[in-house]
């Protein structure tokens, strides 16, 4: 069932609660930069048979959240909080978080936060840091980057309610497929899309993730070529209680184009935990 909370700033959330079963704990799903929570509705189902409760998210500027107007309502910080003020909302206590790319990297601000308050982390196709070429063109472009947020903050987005994007066809589509990266940006809307990626570039998470002590499960797609083995490897270094898995032949969209295969992973690994037995 969909629902939505003004969150700590006042910003309306979107996000999608099932609850299977009253003992059971809680999977949160967490998605890419662009995207929005359908992107996992295989998944979803899934742990829907296995009678586990599941909580996907849109985040905010994404999917049908609302479009903050200003650069830094989009500070990686507001979207743990996001998801912090929906799990107190919906007194979930036992939960594992789980975040593809950018959902990753949202997943390790909310453990710099919340440190105590998850049971594990998943992550699938994300990084530890910020790609060099997107902080340098940030970094190098500050005097556009000024004007283009002056007159971005200014512009409303003169719609009330927006929609999820039709992930099912794109199923198969590559790293860089331009109509999908298109259509992230229509659904996401530019302005939102735009002040998202300001702020993972400014994403470095190499102290964090030295500090969880937490069992963690990173999943990587072996052809993924938005963040690499070279970067699935680095994390699993920095984080002393981690195992990697790698899916073979699977790209960075990997929830999408592997779902099967995803699923026997999480699954494989949350099952351990008493909550999602």
């Amino acid at each position: 069932m969909q629902k939505q909370i003004n969150s700590f700033d006042g910003v309306k959330i979107n996000y999608d609660i099932v609850r299977e079963n009253k003992n059971s704990g809680f999977l949160v799903f967490l998605h890419g930069a662009g995207g929005n929570l359908t992107a996992w509705n295989k998944e979803l189902h899934f742990f829907h048979r296995k009678g586990i409760s599941t909580l996907a998210i849109d985040f905010r500027g994404h999917g049908k959240s609302a479009r903050p107007d200003n650069v830094d309502d989009y500070d990686l910080e507001n979207f743990a909080k996001d998801v912090f003020e929906i799990l107190k909302k919906e007194k979930i206590k036992d939960f594992i978080l789980i975040g593809h790319c950018f959902g990753g990297m949202v997943v390790t601000i909310f453990h710099k936060l919340f440190p105590t308050l998850a049971q594990s982390y998943i992550l699938v196709d994300t990084t530890y840091k910020a790609p060099k070429k997107m902080r340098y063109f940030f970094k190098a472009n500050k005097p556009f980057v000024f004007i283009l947020n002056y007159f971005l903050e200014k512009m409303k987005t003169g719609q009330k309610s927006f929609s999820h994007m039709d992930f099912e066809k794109y199923v198969g589509t590559g790293d860089w497929n331009v109509k999908r990266i298109f259509s992230d940006i229509i659904h996401t809307t530019f302005k939102s899309w735009i002040f998202t990626y300001q702020n993972i570039a400014k994403f470095d998470a190499i102290e964090i993730l030295k500090s969880i002590k937490k069992r963690v499960l990173i999943i990587e797609g072996e052809k993924d070529s938005v963040f690499n083995m070279l970067e699935a490897k680095k994390i699993n270094s920095l984080i002393k209680n981690s195992e990697l898995n790698v899916i073979p032949e699977a790209n960075h969209i990997l929830v999408l184009n592997n779902p099967h295969e995803l699923q026997k992973e999480i699954y494989g690994f949350v099952k351990n935990f008493k909550d999602f037995v």
